[in-house]
C-alpha cells in the first residue's frame, strides 16, 4: 500500500508526463514498484488528507520508578537539595544520571506561598519619602535625588554630581516647588548626608 505523501507524489510526476523510470529515480524506488502500484489500481483510490497519528506512546526513563520517592521527601523536607535526593535514589537503585534528577527536583519541588504585599498608606500631603540612589556613568558616578509622596506616589527626581547637605537642601526646595507644597513629615533612607551617627552601633 502506498504512503499518502508517496501517492500525491506519484499522481503528480504521472500527470506531468513523466516517465515511471524518472518517477522511480525521483522517489528513491524501483520501476517494478511503480509499475505495480499503477496495475494495483493503488493510485485509483481516494486521496484524502494526510494520515493523523496518535500520540507517542511514553517513553520509560530510568527515573519514572523513583519520582514518588523524590515527591514524597519533598513533600516531608521541600529543602533537600537535589544531591542528596540523587544519593537516595541511587541507593534504592536508580542508574541514571545526576543532571535528570535535579530538573525533576526543580519541576516538583513545592514553593512557598508568597506574603501577600501590604501598601503602606498614609493620610494626602502627610509623609514624603527621600533617598539617594547612585549610579555609574561613562563620565563618573551621579547621585539621584528621590522625593515620594506616600499618598499619591507622585515622584520628583533630579541626578547631582554629588550627595551632600548643600545638594540635600537644594534639592528639597525644587522637590516642594514642583510638588506645590511640603508634607507634613519626610522619611531619610539612612543617607550619609542626613544620619551622621548609627545610635543602634553604639
Amino acid at each position: 500500500m502506498i504512503e499518502w505523501e508517496r501517492q500525491v507524489r506519484l499522481r503528480h510526476y504521472l500527470e506531468q508526463g513523466l516517465t515511471q523510470t524518472a518517477i522511480a529515480e525521483k522517489l528513491g524506488i524501483s520501476r517494478r514498484t511503480i509499475h505495480r502500484w499503477v496495475k494495483g489500481g493503488d493510485l485509483d483510490r481516494v486521496l484524502t488528507e494526510a494520515p493523523r497519528y496518535g500520540p507517542r506512546s511514553a517513553v520509560e526513563q530510568k527515573l519514572d520508578a523513583y519520582k514518588p520517592m523524590i515527591r514524597t521527601r519533598l513533600a516531608e523536607y521541600p529543602k533537600l537539595s537535589a544531591i542528596r535526593l540523587f544519593g537516595e535514589a541511587k541507593a534504592a537503585g536508580y542508574e541514571g544520571g545526576y543532571t535528570r534528577v535535579k530538573d525533576y527536583v526543580r519541576y516538583v519541588r513545592p514553593r512557598p506561598a508568597g506574603e501577600p504585599s501590604i501598601r503602606f498608606e498614609t493620610l494626602p500631603a502627610h509623609q514624603g519619602q527621600v533617598d539617594f540612589a547612585h549610579f555609574r556613568m561613562p563620565w563618573g558616578r551621579r547621585y539621584a535625588l528621590r522625593v515620594v509622596l506616600g499618598y499619591s506616589r507622585l515622584m520628583w527626581l533630579r541626578f547631582y554630581p554629588r550627595q551632600h547637605m548643600q545638594t540635600l537642601i537644594r534639592g528639597l526646595e525644587e522637590a516642594f516647588g514642583f510638588l506645590g507644597g511640603v508634607p507634613s513629615e519626610l522619611l531619610f533612607d539612612q543617607m550619609r548626608a542626613v544620619v551622621t551617627r548609627d545610635l543602634r552601633e553604639e
